[in-house]
Order: structure tokens, then C-alpha cells, then sequence
């Protein structure tokens, strides 16, 4: 195992989705049945980081095994064909070239990929009027994205990944209205032991940053809640 590199994959499960659209949340008291009985839509929120202690640089970019974190990614997610997208730029380049904070709106493939007759995947959008319909397209991706438009676009079932600033590097935010937690931890797992030790955080038990930084004091003894994943942990 590489001892010296680590992922950390901060997982915040079942976030209320009316908190991205208000800070106000005393009508809650207004009618209380209306509170229990009315579905509340809920996100998931996943934070890959990444720490390369013999180099003593913190960003998931630092990480060796970061290609194939990135093809993880790749494998499950795709470009909707209905947005505006630069020919030939793939998701880990957009992860290369973005500028911090800026957000790529993905989807799962089984959804809106179209299988072409070979082995290859292809994205497909018709129009008779491809001026017409560029125009008319949303972007793929946009900078710094407010909370109303983040909300907006987990309700569509979309996936939101955001490039954040590391001590060093970068690091990767992932949002969803689903929760996809289960669709990275086992792929995550199978590249151990070699690529790096990984550790599952419950975002709830960090209080503070020194505790999101833990390895810096305490690697020997993590937080509780900060589990370390071995090639033979189950959930």
C-alpha cells in the first residue's frame, strides 16, 4: 500500500435540498404535519481530496492513482447531448483546464448515451438547423454556481461536479440528488492496496478543519467516523 499518498472521500448523505434555496427555515414550525407528510427532497454531496504526504502537497492532482480516480468518473458519467460542448474535450481534460470553482453538469451514461453499432460510445443531438440549435443550447459548464441553480439542476437528476482549491492542487466536488456513494467505494476499493490508503470520512464528524486534516496529527488514530477502507472492508 502506498502509505504516503491518501484519499479521503467526505460522503454528506440525505442534505436537505430546500437549503440551497433558503436560508429561512422557520416556516418549518408554520404547519408541522405539512412538515412530516410532504416529501423533502434530498442531495448527496461527495468530496474526493487527496494528500501526498512524502511531498508534503495536499490536492487529489498530487495523487499518483489520480488517472484512474478520473476514469472512474469517466466510466459512470457522461455529457448531456443536449449542452453545448467543445469537440474532443473529455472530462478529465475539463478537470485539467478549469479554473477553481468552476462546475461540469454531467449524467449517468445508461441514460443518455446512444450505443453506436461498433464497440465505441457516441453522443448523438439531431437538428435540422445546427446554428439554430447551438444557439439555443445551454453550457456544459459555468463558473462559481449559485445555490438556486445547483438545485435547479439536481432536480433535473443531473450531476454536479466542482473543481475546489487544495493547499496546493485542486481536489473534486461531486453533487447529486441520488446517492452515489456505493458506485465509488467499490472502484475506489479495488485499486488498493497499491494506489493509495483511502479513508471513508462521515462529513458530519468533522467540526473543524484541523479534524478534515487529520493525517497531519494524527494519521495513527483517526476521528471517529474517519474509517480507513482495506481491499477486504464490506459496507
Amino acid at each position: 500500500m502506498s502509505s504516503k499518498q491518501l484519499l479521503k472521500l467526505v460522503f454528506f448523505h440525505d442534505q436537505r435540498m430546500e437549503e440551497l434555496t433558503s436560508s429561512n427555515t422557520s416556516k418549518v414550525n408554520d404547519d408541522i404535519l405539512s412538515f412530516f407528510t410532504k416529501p423533502d427532497p434530498t442531495y448527496s454531496r461527495l468530496f474526493f481530496m487527496g494528500s501526498d504526504l512524502a511531498n508534503n502537497r495536499y490536492g487529489i492532482n498530487f495523487l499518483d492513482s489520480f488517472p484512474s480516480v478520473v476514469s472512474i468518473i469517466e466510466r459512470l458519467y457522461t455529457i448531456p447531448p443536449t449542452l453545448q460542448w467543445s469537440d474532443g474535450q473529455g472530462i478529465r481534460n475539463w478537470i485539467d483546464d478549469a479554473p477553481v470553482d468552476a462546475y461540469l453538469r454531467l449524467v449517468l451514461k445508461s441514460i443518455d448515451r446512444i450505443q453506436s453499432s461498433g464497440t465505441e460510445t457516441v453522443i448523438s443531438v439531431k437538428t435540422n438547423k445546427p446554428d439554430i440549435a447551438k444557439s439555443s443550447q445551454e453550457n456544459a459548464w459555468g463558473y462559481e454556481i449559485e445555490p438556486t441553480v445547483l438545485h435547479r439542476l439536481l432536480m433535473k437528476g443531473e450531476f454536479i461536479l466542482v473543481k475546489r482549491a487544495a493547499f496546493d492542487g485542486y481536489d473534486i466536488d461531486l453533487f447529486s440528488k441520488q446517492n452515489s456513494y456505493i458506485d465509488f467505494f467499490y472502484p475506489l476499493q479495488s485499486l488498493l492496496p497499491g494506489a493509495f490508503r483511502f479513508f471513508s470520512i462521515n462529513g458530519k464528524r468533522i467540526h473543524n478543519k484541523e479534524a478534515l486534516f487529520f493525517e497531519q496529527t494524527r494519521l495513527h488514530k483517526p476521528p471517529h467516523g474517519f474509517e480507513e477502507v482495506h481491499p477486504e472492508s464490506v459496507l
